[in-house]
């Protein structure tokens, strides 16, 4: 077993995909090495969870939000944001309160503990970003960003 700041190992080349354009698995190898970089130093628990700080960005952005509208902005199912949101309160990142115009309903905050770790992830991702981009600044950045809009936009075609 790996300790939690060891990095993921890559998977294995394929001979299989050799012949094909190596763009698509570089970009997925930036992504693990941005996401592990973002990730190092969090806290155990229910953070640990993509689906969890999804949540929480989305209230970072918009406080105090009824459970619902929790559910429609992060398109994560009714019983999933419930059960996050109860460990996400057990661990002291959210509250939650009745709507005052409707009692029925539950409007959602994040507490302290989950604004600082709101700072401290968005400081994480500032300083990878910066670090990833470190001599690639402007024509080579708007090549690189136009690129990566047409691979995207390929990508959302339906």
């Amino acid at each position: 077993m790996r300790s939690k700041k060891e990095l993921p190992p890559s998977p294995p080349e394929r001979e299989e995909l050799r012949a094909l354009p190596a763009a698509p698995r570089m970009i997925m190898e930036i992504s693990r090495l941005l996401r592990f970089r973002a990730h190092q130093g969090e806290e155990e628990g229910i953070m640990a969870q993509n689906t969890a700080r999804l949540v929480l960005s989305h209230l970072a952005v918009r406080d105090h939000v009824n459970q619902l509208e929790l559910v429609k902005l992060t398109r994560l199912k009714a019983p999933t944001v419930s059960v996050l949101l109860r460990h996400m309160e057990e661990e002291g990142y959210v509250c939650r309160m009745p709507d005052e115009a409707d009692r029925r309903a539950m409007r959602v905050s994040l507490t302290e503990k989950g604004r600082e770790f709101d700072r401290r992830h968005l400081s994480r991702i500032s300083t990878n970003d910066q670090t990833a981009m470190r001599g690639i600044e402007g024509e080579d950045e708007e090549t690189l960003i136009r690129l990566l809009t047409r691979i995207r936009d390929n990508l959302s075609e339906r």
